[in-house]
């Protein structure tokens, strides 16, 4: 069951377990809050960018033979099924968390691209075929 209090509570963003974030990773995440901030992001335009940054590691899992004992489509399902838990839990920390969590997954560079093509407004250049 969700609180209230879960969701105002952002002064700790480590899950039990978790090492801390370094600090260099913690000031990326925080330059890159103020700059989705600047684009007019909020954290919910955030959210898809975390959820399909845990199905991309449960993609990975599936490829390499995860749940080996479950069929194929069933061992495709429990990956991703698997991977929506921790996104949401990243996702329920806020901004900086959902940053700091993107950033170790693809680096600081990335991450301001992925934010500059979240913007409102932007628009995608045409594939290149």
């Amino acid at each position: 069951m969700t609180t209230s209090r879960q969701h105002d509570d952002r002064s700790d963003r480590s899950e039990p377990g978790t090492p801390p974030l370094p600090d260099q990773q913690v000031q990326g995440a925080a330059a890159l809050a103020r700059l989705a901030r600047e684009l007019g992001l909020t954290e919910t335009d955030v959210d898809e960018l975390v959820y399909e940054m845990g199905h991309r590691g449960a993609s990975s899992a599936y490829n390499n033979g995860a749940h080996p004992e479950l069929g194929d489509l069933d061992a495709f399902d429990a990956v991703h099924d698997d991977a929506d838990d921790p996104a949401s839990a990243i996702n329920n920390r806020g901004l900086e968390a959902q940053l700091a969590a993107l950033v170790e997954a693809f680096g600081e560079q990335e991450v301001e691209r992925m934010l500059r093509d979240e913007a409102p407004g932007h628009t995608h250049p045409k594939a290149i075929s």
